[in-house]
């Protein structure tokens, strides 16, 4: 004879905040955690338009979740230690950190010790990226800046073609890192996974273009006048 009782649910927890994901920084509210028993998932998205990343973690996959931050309310949350490599090695998502451990912890979710030593097979993994391709960039990009700025007798005229040169360029860079498997392959230091920057190059790209629209209509409707 079947047992009539239904299942005991298992018990979740979800929560809006913020979250920096590598060198992209999300305020609040545009990153969610939710937890069960089993998984710690992270969303990040752009102005709740799309979705720029999801982040799920399985208690395996975790060494340690401890406070992070020093600054009341706006500037504390948790930090994931985690052992995905196709992550970004800083996992931190802003919150309050005391209500939000104690929510993972009644979901079953290990969460480890905040005293707990990271295990030292698992050293830091460094900067991701050559030094150099992110050298040239940021030149290009202060020497467009500089001479549109050095250049406009007022600034009535700006922003110029230069600054239309430099928000493509680098909207056009991160967007073909973001595409092209050799591009990355420039772009990374050897051994390295573009998951690590995926999140930081599309953020940088997602303003970046729409930078650029906004310049383009800038433009006309000064034209216009």
């Amino acid at each position: 004879m079947s047992d009539p009782r239904p299942p005991i649910p298992a018990a979740s927890y979800s929560t809006l905040g913020g979250a920096r994901i590598g060198f992209a920084n999300y305020t609040w509210p545009l990153a969610s955690l939710s937890v069960d028993a089993s998984n710690l998932i992270i969303v990040t998205t752009f102005f709740g338009l799309f979705e720029t990343g999801r982040y799920f973690f399985h208690p395996n996959q975790i060494t340690r979740i401890e406070r992070f931050g020093s600054l009341p309310i706006i500037g504390e949350g948790i930090r994931v230690h985690h052992t995905v490599a196709d992550y970004p090695e800083e996992v931190v998502f802003w919150c309050r950190p005391a209500a939000v451990l104690r929510g993972i912890a009644s979901t079953g979710f290990p969460t480890f010790s905040e005293t707990a030593a990271i295990p030292s097979s698992i050293p830091s993994r460094g900067f991701p990226l050559r030094i150099g391709p992110l050298v040239f960039v940021v030149l290009i990009w202060n020497l467009l800046l500089g001479y549109e700025f050095s250049s406009q007798p007022t600034l009535a005229a700006f922003p110029g073609p230069c600054t239309f040169a430099a928000l493509s360029l680098v909207f056009v860079a991160s967007l073909t890192v973001l595409r092209s498997p050799s591009a990355q392959a420039v772009v990374l230091r050897p051994g390295r996974s573009f998951g690590e920057v995926r999140p930081t190059f599309l953020l940088v790209a997602t303003i970046t273009g729409i930078m650029t629209v906004v310049f383009i209509f800038f433009v006309l409707a000064r034209g216009l006048r």
